[in-house]
């Protein structure tokens, strides 16, 4: 753990931020450390929630006096746990959400989570490119590329990214756009978070009077055909349906529904701009797969988006596994039977989302997060139990295994694990041009993002 005394210019900081700034040694300071994924243990030098642009400079001083970096964490979430030598900034203070209807645009604070920017689109007739859960941060998400629910009919979220209010590393605190800086939001869209701290973000919305969506649910003994039927109806649906897959051992624990607890359970979910008879008759291949249990596909309102995936929203310890891959059929059966397999059981859930549609072509507004060839991405997740980071660990190994040459070597950025650089989501030259950005912007490398450019 870092000395703080070894810190004077921010202890001398702390008394003009107060309980904004908090040193090692501070009764709050594993509650402010912590990220979203509880099984990172992270030790910066210090945490601080400036309160203002001003506040974000003082900081910035402050840390080039004590040779220290500052490492942006807005909400925790996708952090990798590489904060030793760093102040630790949280961004909830700049949340501001401001829609232009008229001009399809919405100004996002880097504090705000997807959850408001869904709300403040309510009755619009407007959409942003959340992804699933509605608690994890919309700069965040964005800047990583961002796989939304609206990826395969408008590109990752990146692709949305029309400008940046960022502070550089030379005090500077600006909008910038691509006739400013194109080289800039190339790579922030991306890799965005490694450049300064960004503020604020500007993105395009899309059309969507109207949203059908929802989840079926199945026995577990259905797995293996509505895997397949969904990957089926992914071939030739419209690129305005987003299909998505997965299993979940559901845990005998208090949090869980008492329905379901200790049970398994096998679901497929959507998402469309639109409510087509092509969309339709897709869900209903694969709601007749097998036996639906519950099906709650219908109209969504905007910012009832959250309640099709039903994520978690509150932090807990977990270590997770992806990678972008071709499935068929057979591959499908080789990983419902390496899930269920002993060196399986650890992994407590796994899926899939279909990809293809714009996500293949190249992307409106140019990024590092560029086309993506895979027809899919598959991802397993477990539960941070004591010792259970190396079953863990084989269990995903007995995923990949049963991928085999279907799989591909790299994964989407905002799925990377924990300790991987950029080049687990992005061609290497891709990696080098971005990292000549870093070079250009932050020449002093004051800024550290939640991965190296390796």
């Amino acid at each position: 753990m870092t000395d703080a005394a070894a810190h004077p210019a921010l202890e001398a900081l702390a008394t003009d931020f107060g309980e904004r700034l908090v040193l090692p040694g501070d009764p709050r300071w594993d509650e402010v450390r912590s990220p979203w994924n509880l099984a990172i243990d992270q030790h910066p030098a210090a945490v601080a929630a400036p309160a203002d642009v001003e506040e974000l400079r003082a900081l910035l001083l402050a840390a080039r006096a004590d040779g220290l970096q500052l490492a942006v964490q807005p909400s925790g979430h996708g952090a990798s746990g590489n904060v030793d030598g760093t102040v630790l900034v949280r961004t909830a203070a700049f949340d501001t959400v401001e829609i232009d209807e008229g001009a399809r645009v919405a100004r996002v604070g880097a504090g705000v989570r997807w959850g408001r920017v869904l709300d403040a689109l309510a009755g619009t007739g407007l959409v942003a490119m959340p992804g699933s859960s509605v608690v994890v941060n919309a700069t965040a998400f964005t800047l990583g590329g961002g796989n939304s629910w609206f990826s395969r009919a408008h590109g990752l979220a990146s692709s949305s990214l029309r400008a940046v209010e960022l502070l550089t590393a030379d005090g500077r605190h600006r909008w910038l756009r691509d006739a400013d800086e194109p080289e800039l939001l190339w790579a922030s869209r991306g890799a965005g978070g490694a450049f300064g701290v960004v503020t604020a973000i500007e993105i395009d919305l899309h059309p969507a009077p109207v949203i059908t969506g929802g989840r079926l649910v199945f026995a577990p003994t259905d797995a293996a055909a509505v895997f397949r039927a969904v990957i089926d109806a992914g071939r030739d649906a419209p690129e305005a349906l987003a299909l998505h897959a997965g299993a979940l051992r559901i845990p005998d624990v208090p949090q869980a529904p008492p329905e379901l607890r200790g049970q398994t359970i096998v679901t497929a979910e959507f998402a469309e701009l639109g409510a087509s008879d092509e969309a339709r008759a897709a869900i209903d291949r694969v709601r007749a797969a097998g036996t639906v249990l519950a099906d709650t596909i219908g109209p969504v309102r905007v910012e009832d988006l959250g309640a099709i995936a039903e994520e978690p929203t509150d932090p807990s310890p977990g270590f997770g596994w992806s990678v972008l891959a071709d499935l068929d059929g057979d591959a499908v059966d080789r990983l419902v039977a390496a899930w269920q397999s002993p060196e399986g059981q650890p992994v407590m859930g796994f899926g899939f989302r279909v990809l293809g549609g714009a996500l293949a072509a190249p992307p409106a507004r140019p990024g590092i997060a560029g086309a993506v060839r895979e027809a899919h991405v598959v991802s397993g997740h477990a539960m941070g139990v004591a010792g259970g980071e190396e079953a863990a660990r084989q269990g995903f190994a007995a995923l990949q295994a049963a991928l085999g040459i279907r799989a591909s070597d790299r994964t989407f950025c905002t799925f990377l694990a924990p300790g991987a650089g950029y080049s687990g989501a992005y061609a290497e030259s891709d990696v080098a041009r971005a990292a000549n950005v870093k070079a250009t912007v932050d020449p002093e490398g004051r800024f550290r993002g939640n991965r190296d450019f390796s």
